[in-house]
């Protein structure tokens, strides 16, 4: 009985310290107001290529007035930063393309995007993945965060394009 106690538990560790990851996170990107954020996701342990870079488009949305009963995380994208680079660039992109127009909707890397016009003013949003709640920026807004993660990616040595 105390054979297989111990082989549990050493079971039990040996898995953990495989299977664990750390992670250092930075912010490339932050909007208070809207709660909103592109991160960078550096893996510094538990695997063979510690090289990986991660970025994601996240924030934290509430079901009513509550932060601290109701506020729960959305991920609007996440990728490495090739990816996130695409994403933005084609952002901007759309966003400069059909800034007069209302209520165009596209898909960029599988995310779905669409213009609003709103009282004179113009905004684009981003959906998460289950096309519940957006990100809502203006066009300099979309066009500040690609230049702050192209800003970033260049002081870390990162490649982006």
């Amino acid at each position: 009985m105390k054979k297989t106690i111990f082989l549990l538990a050493m079971c039990c560790i040996i898995s953990t310290n495989l299977f664990s990851q750390t992670y250092k996170l930075e912010t490339v990107f932050e909007e208070k107001s809207t709660e909103t954020y592109l991160s960078h996701w550096k893996l510094i342990e538990g695997s063979q290529d510690s090289a990986i870079d991660t970025f994601s488009l996240w924030g934290y949305q509430r079901y009513n007035d509550s932060w601290v009963t109701s506020a729960y995380e959305v991920e609007y994208f996440k990728g490495d930063a090739k990816e996130v680079f695409n994403f933005l660039k084609n952002i901007n992109g759309f966003t400069e393309r059909y800034r007069d127009e209302d209520k165009v909707l596209t898909f960029i890397s599988g995310v779905q995007v669409k213009t609003l016009k709103k009282l004179g003013f113009k905004y684009t949003l981003v959906y998460d993945k289950e096309r519940k709640v957006a990100c809502v920026y203006n066009q300099k807004q979309w066009a500040n965060i690609l230049d702050k993660f192209i800003s970033f990616c260049d002081k870390q040595g990162i490649s982006y394009e």
